[in-house]
């Protein structure tokens, strides 16, 4: 599914696309004046002295390049560390997809510039957004949602990554993007947009879905206000036919808006997400850890029985009504991964002895990999999970699990691989991190490495079940690298 709408589109003018609403007036850009050219300059006197033609257009919320609503303006970073400023004129309660997309989807063979955006009130002196990567799919491209807060003018800034990040840049090969700004339409069959009339589970909002045209499932991209400390909007859906599971992504909607941090602005720092059945009944959900609302896992995945389920969009609790409180998400209905072969209850797989067997797939895009990827449950009463599988001399073993940070309601997910019987690794899962095992920097632990050829046992254990979130689920992925 690819999460930038509309960068593949070549847009003519203000061309409704079906996400968007074009501007008809209210929230484009002005006219020009009648007697001027577009910066207002008049030809020179013919004996007249040289003429300071001004500040480069683009180059400073001052001298912004004007981009009216739903129209896509071609750009470059042709410069290292180059900004180029755009201005939108934006209504109260406008709903923006704002970004610069690349060719990132291509394969050209050359380096492509990779874009960041920030928004700026006109003067260019106080931050209102900021993202480097379409969420949760990090690409070249950037793009951002934004709720107007009143009727304003917005500067607008597009930059490559290491000047937004503070770092030495540099001018890429293809350093061609387009700049696009356009007001969310809520009349899209790809958009839920919160009508208001949604707080509670026995009067739900319908959810749109867009059904995949590949595979099983479908997708919206939903989006509203939290307008009071105690709103709560609610979304019904059904799951589509052949659908295995949900998922719904948390962006970084409200960190606070300052260089280098991701944010789209909203004076919500993160929301929650519970799924439920329709009696109510909690199957998933996702909050933020309590003191530590910037380190939540980036989205809820559950798997889900065929019916009828309700989603809420809720503040978390303790959190105090902000002016702008707004979020936009993805929520999907799709495949998982592939069920542990344990009968729910039958607790077939508890020991190192009665492992079940993985066979390992050759990776599609490094042949020096194997994986295997599994969805395991355990309900009260199954102790514990064990999956084997052959490893060789010198191989590395890497994994990553989630749980509680999945949204399920297990408690104290511990993971421990074995190699012929002897513990290597331990780990116990946390809300603030993810679980995965790597050789690299954002890695929870490193890569288990193997002396001799023999048996891997993954075995998984947790410690307790939630009370309110009835989901006893787990999602892991294990791998081995040759050398």
């Amino acid at each position: 599914m690819r999460s930038n709408w509309v960068s593949a589109m070549a847009l003519a003018g203000c061309v409704s696309f079906g996400v968007f609403a074009c501007s008809s007036g209210e929230g484009g850009s002005p006219a020009p004046a009648a007697d001027a050219g577009r910066d207002g300059a008049v030809a020179p006197r013919p004996d007249a002295g040289p003429v300071d033609a001004g500040p480069v257009e683009g180059s400073s919320c001052a001298n912004p390049i004007t981009a009216d609503l739903g129209v896509e303006v071609d750009g470059n970073i042709d410069a290292e560390g180059k900004k180029v400023f755009y201005a939108i004129n934006v209504k109260a309660g406008d709903f923006l997809l704002i970004g610069a997309s690349t060719a990132a989807t291509a394969d050209t063979g050359e380096e492509i510039v990779d874009t960041a955006v920030t928004v700026f009130d006109a003067a260019g002196t106080k931050m209102r957004a900021n993202l480097d990567d379409a969420f949760p799919r990090y690409t070249t491209d950037a793009e951002l949602y934004y709720r107007a807060p009143a009727d304003a003018t917005l500067c607008v800034r597009v930059t490559d990554y290491a000047t937004w990040a503070g770092d030495a840049s540099s001018v890429a090969t293809d350093n061609a993007y387009k700049f696009f700004a356009g007001k969310i339409d809520p009349n899209s069959a790809v958009v839920t947009f919160d009508t208001g009339a949604n707080d509670t589970d026995a009067a739900p909002q319908t959810g749109k879905l867009k059904a995949y045209t590949q595979s099983a499932g479908g997708y919206t991209y939903l989006a509203g206000t939290l307008s009071s400390a105690t709103d709560v909007d609610t979304y019904k859906f059904t799951m589509p036919v052949g659908a295995k599971a949900i998922s719904v992504t948390v962006p970084p909607i409200g960190a606070a808006v300052v260089a280098k941090s991701p944010s789209y602005g909203s004076t919500l720092e993160r929301f929650v997400v519970t799924v439920k059945k329709t009696d109510g009944t909690v199957v998933a959900e996702l909050a933020p850890p309590p003191g530590a609302a910037a380190s939540m896992s980036d989205g809820l995945s559950a798997p889900l029985a065929p019916g009828d389920y309700l989603v809420a969009i809720s503040r978390p609790a303790g959190a105090a009504a902000g002016a702008n409180d707004f979020y936009a998400t993805t929520l999907a209905f799709g495949d998982t991964n592939t069920a542990e072969a344990e009968v729910l209850g039958a607790n077939t797989n508890d020991t190192l002895a009665t492992a079940q067997t993985l066979a390992l797939a050759t990776d599609t895009t490094n042949t020096k990999r194997k994986d295997a990827y599994i969805l395991g449950y355990l309900p009260a009463g199954d102790l514990a999970d064990s999956f084997a599988f052959p490893v060789a001399a010198s191989d590395k073993v890497t994994l990553s699990c989630g749980s509680i940070r999945n949204g399920s309601g297990l408690e104290g997910v511990k993971v421990e691989l074995f190699v012929d019987g002897v513990s290597k690794q331990v780990e116990t899962e946390v809300a603030t991190k993810d679980l995965s095992w790597a050789d690299a920097t954002w890695a929870s632990k490193p890569s288990v490495a193997v002396t001799a050829a023999g048996t891997a046992v993954v075995q998984i254990s947790a410690t307790g079940r939630s009370a309110r979130n009835t989901g006893t689920y787990y999602l892991c992925g294990f791998h081995t690298t040759a050398p």
